[in-house]
C-alpha cells in the first residue's frame, strides 16, 4: 500500500493509534484483498463484488488506515458470505472520505466520524456534484453500504466492555453471551435510541449482569429493550435527569405511581407516511414493564457500585433502599392467567386438508399458475416460487413443532431408530428420529419419531439446498433452511420474521377461510402445534406421551391443550340437532343435555348408537331396548350405526319367526311380546332415520365421548396426510 497523506500537527497522535490498529485488520487477509484497486472483473473477486457494476474502485488517494478497512471489510463479506459490495457505491465513499481527509486532516478513519457526520459529509458531495440532493433510494444504498462496517469498526477498535457499545449485534461482536442456536441470531438492538443517557448506560450494564449470569438469553434482549425505552421515554417527559429519580425518597412511591398512569395512557409514537393509532397497553404488558423496571433498580441498589464504577456515574451510588422496592410484587402481576378454551387455536381435519391442498402455490414457480377456487370463481394465480417456505410449514404441520424449532434443524437431522428396519415399518408408522433445536424450554427433550412422509420432505429439501449451493452429494451446510439473501457460505438459518412475511403473503393470494368465515392464516402457524396437540390427546395418547412429544418439561404444560379438546367436542355435540325415538326434535335444550350428560365425567350416557337422557339419578331397567325409550337421543353422526341395527333388526324378526313356524308349526302372531317391541323398534329408527336424513348436510358432524372412539373416520395411531409435491425449478 501506498504512503499515507501527509497529515496536520493535531492529527498525528490519533493517526499514529489508527495506522497501529488497522494493520491488525489486515494482516491475515488474502492477498487480492490487500489491494488498492478493485475491479468487479477480477475472477478472485467475483463472489463479493456485483457481477452489475462495472466500476473500478481505487482507494490509493485515502489513507493508509482508510485503504486497510475498505480492505478488512471485503474480506470479511466474502469471508462470512453476508454482503455483496458494489462498487460504484464505494467509489462516491471513497471520494468522500478523500474530501473530509483534505478539510480535516485529523480524519484517517472512517472511524473518526459518527455515522450521522458521514451522511452529512456525503449529501455535500453528492449535492456539490450533481446539483440536486440524493434519491431516497440513491441515499439508502449509501447508508446500507456504510453503517455495517463501521459498526464492527468502532467495536473492532475499542478496548472497552461489549455491553458499553450502543449496538449489539451477535455478528459484529462474539463476546456477547448467546447459545449455539439462536432464533434471533440475525437480529440486533441498538440503544442510541434510548434516553436519558444515564438510564441507557445503567440499563445496559443490567442487562449485561443478566446475559453474563444466565438468568436471560439473547432473545429476551429485544423485548427488554421495548420494557426500557417506555420508562426513557417516561422519564424525559418527567425531566428525570438523576438515577435517583427524586431528591426525597418519600417522593419515590408517588412517581412510580405516576410512571403506572404513564404506561395505561402510553401509545406508540408513528413515524413515516404510516399513520396509525395504537391501542392502549394491556395489563399484561403494564405489568411486565413494571416487572422489568423494579428488577433494574433493585439489582441496580445491589450493584450500586459496581454500576458507578463500570458506568462513570456516581450518582448510583445515591440509590437507597426504596429504590430496591419499587413496586410490590403483587402490583407487578395480572394474576394466574387461566388460559380459556380457544377453538381458534384448533385447525380443523377439513380445514387443514383445505391448506395442505392449497400450499403447493408457495411452492410453485413464479412462471407458473395454479387454478384456485374463491367462493364461486375459478382464479389463476401465480407461484410465489419459495419451495423451502413450503417444507418448513409442511414439517409443521405434520410435526406440531414451533417455527424457530423447524428453521434452526441441522442440514441432517434425522437418524435411524435402533433396531427398527424402515423397509418393514407398515404405513403411518415411524420410520426415523427427528432432532431439532429446543431454543425456548432449556432441558426439554430435543428430537420425536417421525415417519416415512416427513422423511421425504427433508429429503426434497436436502437436494434443492444442494442443487442451489452447487454442493456434492456428500456435502452440506450448517442448516436444513438457509436464508436465501446475503448467505453465500449457508451458514445462517432464516429467521421467524421473514418466513411469516412469505406465508402472509401466501395466506393474502388465497384468502382461505373456515367454515365459520374466519381466515385461515398460513401464518399463524403456532395453530398446527395446538392441533397436532389436540389430534394426539383425541387418539387417546397418554398425557405423558403427549408431553414428551410436545417437549414441554411438566405434564401441566401439555394439559393447556385439553381445554381445546374439551371445547371441540362441546361445540361438535351443540351444533348437532338431537332426534328422540319417534322422530321428533328432543326437548331438551342442546345445552342443558350437555350439562345433563356431562361427556367428559359420565361416559355410561353415551350410547354406541346416540345418548341415554336419564337423570344420574336413575338406572335403566330395560337393556339395550334404546330406541323406544323416551329417555333416547341422537344425531346424524349415529346414522350408519342406526342404519346397520334397523337391517339387523329386521334380519333377527325374519329368523326368529322361521324358528317359531319350525318348532310350533304356526307363524309367530303379531301380538307376540317379544315380536311387539322388535316391531316398536323397527319403526323408532325408520322415523329416525327419516328425520335424520331430512336435515341439512351443514347440521352433520360427529360427537365422541371422552374415551370413546366412535369418530366417524377415526384412525387408531399416528394419521400420515398424504402428499403431493410437484418438483420445482432452483
Amino acid at each position: 500500500m501506498s504512503e499515507p497523506p501527509q497529515l496536520g500537527h493535531g492529527g498525528v497522535a490519533g493517526a499514529a493509534d489508527r495506522l497501529s490498529r488497522s494493520a491488525t485488520l489486515v494482516a491475515d487477509i488474502a492477498s487480492v484483498f490487500a489491494a488498492t484497486t478493485f475491479d468487479p472483473a477480477d475472477p478472485g473477486l467475483a463472489e463479493v463484488l456485483s457481477a452489475g457494476s462495472h466500476v473500478v474502485l481505487r482507494t490509493d488517494t485515502l489513507a493508509v488506515p482508510m485503504q486497510r478497512e475498505i480492505s478488512w471489510w471485503m474480506a470479511t463479506c466474502h469471508t462470512t458470505g453476508e454482503r455483496v459490495i458494489d462498487t460504484s457505491d464505494w467509489k462516491r465513499w471513497a471520494a468522500t472520505a478523500a474530501e473530509v481527509v483534505r478539510r480535516r486532516p485529523e480524519v484517517c478513519s472512517f472511524a473518526d466520524l459518527s455515522f450521522a457526520d458521514w451522511m452529512t459529509a456525503w449529501t455535500r458531495g453528492f449535492h456539490r456534484d450533481h446539483g440536486k440532493f440524493a434519491a431516497t433510494a440513491t441515499r439508502r444504498r449509501a447508508e446500507d453500504a456504510l453503517r455495517e462496517p463501521l459498526a464492527r469498526l468502532s467495536i473492532h477498535y475499542s478496548d472497552l466492555p461489549w455491553w458499553t457499545h450502543d449496538l449489539w449485534c451477535l455478528r459484529f461482536d462474539p463476546r456477547i453471551p448467546h447459545r449455539e442456536h439462536e432464533p434471533r441470531g440475525q437480529s440486533s438492538t441498538r440503544w442510541d435510541n434510548i434516553d436519558p443517557v444515564w438510564f441507557r448506560e445503567g440499563f445496559k450494564f443490567h442487562l449485561h449482569l443478566r446475559l453474563e449470569s444466565g438468568q436471560l438469553t439473547w432473545s429476551s434482549v429485544a423485548p427488554w429493550h421495548v420494557y426500557a425505552a417506555r420508562f426513557g421515554e417516561f422519564a424525559t417527559s418527567r425531566h428525570l435527569e438523576d438515577p435517583a429519580l427524586v431528591n426525597d425518597p418519600a417522593q419515590l412511591r408517588a412517581l412510580m405511581l405516576d410512571f403506572r398512569v404513564f404506561l395505561r395512557q402510553w401509545r406508540r409514537a408513528t413515524t413515516g407516511r404510516a399513520k396509525y393509532n395504537s391501542g392502549p397497553l394491556d395489563a399484561r404488558s403494564v405489568a411486565n414493564t413494571q416487572r422489568v423496571i423494579g428488577n433494574f433498580y433493585r439489582e441496580m441498589h445491589d450493584y450500586r457500585a459496581e454500576a458507578a464504577a463500570a458506568t462513570g456515574d456516581k450518582r448510583w451510588l445515591a440509590l437507597t433502599d426504596a429504590h430496591a422496592r419499587l413496586y410490590r410484587v403483587a402490583e407487578c402481576s395480572v394474576g394466574r392467567v387461566i388460559r380459556q378454551a380457544d377453538e381458534r387455536h384448533y385447525i380443523s381435519d377439513t380445514d387443514l386438508t383445505r391448506m395442505l391442498g392449497s400450499v403447493e402455490l408457495l411452492g410453485l414457480p413464479r412462471d407458473q399458475t395454479m387454478t384456485i377456487t374463491r367462493g364461486e370463481q375459478h382464479i389463476e394465480l401465480a407461484g410465489l416460487g419459495q419451495p423451502a417456505t413450503m417444507r418448513a410449514w409442511l414439517l409443521q404441520a405434520l410435526t406440531g413443532r414451533r417455527a424457530a424449532e423447524i428453521l434452526l434443524m441441522d442440514f441432517a437431522p434425522r437418524s435411524a431408530i435402533p433396531g427398527v428396519d424402515p423397509a418393514t415399518v407398515p404405513e403411518g408408522g415411524m420410520v426415523a428420529r427427528l432432532r431439532y433445536q429446543q431454543t425456548k424450554i432449556d432441558g426439554a427433550p430435543a428430537t420425536i419419531l417421525v415417519g416415512a412422509d416427513v422423511v421425504q420432505i427433508i429429503d426434497e429439501q436436502q437436494a434443492w439446498v444442494r442443487q442451489r449451493w452447487n454442493l456434492g452429494p456428500r456435502q452440506s451446510l450448517r442448516y436444513l433452511f438457509p436464508r436465501l439473501s446475503n448467505n453465500r457460505k449457508g451458514n445462517r438459518a432464516w429467521e421467524t420474521s421473514h418466513y411469516d412475511l412469505v406465508l402472509r403473503q401466501l395466506s393474502d393470494a388465497l384468502q382461505l377461510s373456515d367454515a365459520n368465515g374466519r381466515p385461515l392464516r398460513y401464518s399463524h402457524s403456532h395453530r398446527l402445534r395446538h392441533t397436532k396437540a389436540t389430534t394426539l390427546l383425541n387418539a387417546g395418547a397418554p398425557i405423558h406421551v403427549v408431553q414428551r412429544y410436545l417437549g414441554h418439561r411438566s405434564p401441566e404444560m401439555s394439559m393447556r391443550y385439553a381445554a381445546t379438546l374439551a371445547s371441540t367436542a362441546e361445540r361438535e355435540f351443540l351444533t348437532l340437532a338431537k332426534i328422540g325415538r319417534d322422530g321428533r326434535e328432543a326437548a331438551m335444550a342442546p345445552r342443558d343435555m350437555l350439562d345433563l350428560l356431562q361427556l367428559d365425567k359420565r361416559t355410561d350416557r353415551v350410547l354406541p348408537n346416540g345418548y341415554c337422557l336419564l337423570p344420574p339419578t336413575r338406572s335403566c331397567d330395560k337393556g339395550n331396548a334404546c330406541h323406544g325409550c323416551d329417555h333416547f337421543a341422537t344425531d346424524r353422526s349415529h346414522l350408519p350405526e342406526i342404519r346397520r341395527q334397523l337391517a339387523g333388526t329386521e334380519q333377527l324378526i325374519e329368523h326368529r319367526q322361521a324358528q317359531h313356524l319350525a318348532r310350533y308349526g304356526e307363524a309367530m302372531s303379531e301380538t307376540n311380546i317379544w315380536l311387539e317391541q322388535r316391531r316398536t323398534e323397527v319403526r323408532s329408527m325408520g322415523l329416525q332415520i327419516a328425520a335424520l336424513e331430512a336435515q341439512p348436510d351443514g347440521t352433520s358432524g360427529a360427537v365422541r365421548g371422552a374415551g370413546v372412539c366412535g369418530r366417524p373416520g377415526y384412525q387408531h395411531g399416528p394419521v400420515s396426510i398424504p402428499l403431493t409435491i410437484k418438483p420445482e425449478s432452483s
